[in-house]
């Protein structure tokens, strides 16, 4: 019986398969590199004031609105009169919505996404609107419901 060391074919075999790996290794590297590359040039071609936002980040947040929008429903859907618990849990999921739209750049913050940059800050006036209704005693709900018309404002299109 021979031994395997003796037959060349089963050394190139094995050296073949380290240098394929190491190839590999080398070409994740390389890719990561130059994912990292284009976030930092990224960072260093936008001006300071310039927030940009990733498809990712936009796809949920809007779903995040979604849900709180769904759970501000619930709320309201109960044909009782709103008790003191529940005005609070609607004042809780508004300043969640207030918080989720600094997230997507309002203010005289620009971002990459032009829709986002021409309507969130009507948006996000019409959650502090609504917020300071549903704050006041007594407390306004009527401001809730123009919540999904301003989201139906920017996605009548979409």
């Amino acid at each position: 019986m021979k031994n395997d060391h003796s037959n060349p074919a089963a050394g190139r075999h094995g050296l073949v398969s380290g240098k394929t790996t190491l190839q590999l290794i080398l070409l994740s590297l390389l890719c990561a590199g130059l994912f990292l590359g284009c976030a930092q040039v990224r960072k260093a071609t936008y001006p300071s004031d310039f927030v940009y936002l990733e498809q990712k980040q936009i796809k949920t947040q809007m779903a995040l609105f979604s849900l709180y929008l769904r759970q501000l429903d619930q709320i309201m859907m109960d044909d009782s009169t709103v008790s003191s618990e529940q005005q609070q849990q609607i004042i809780a999921i508004l300043s969640k919505i207030e918080a989720g739209t600094s997230t997507l750049g309002s203010g005289s913050i620009r971002t990459n996404h032009l829709v986002i940059d021409d309507h969130i800050d009507q948006f996000k006036n019409d959650v502090y609107t609504a917020i300071r209704n549903a704050s006041a005693d007594p407390p306004n709900y009527f401001a809730l419901g123009r919540l999904s018309g301003s989201c139906v404002g920017c996605h009548k299109f979409r």
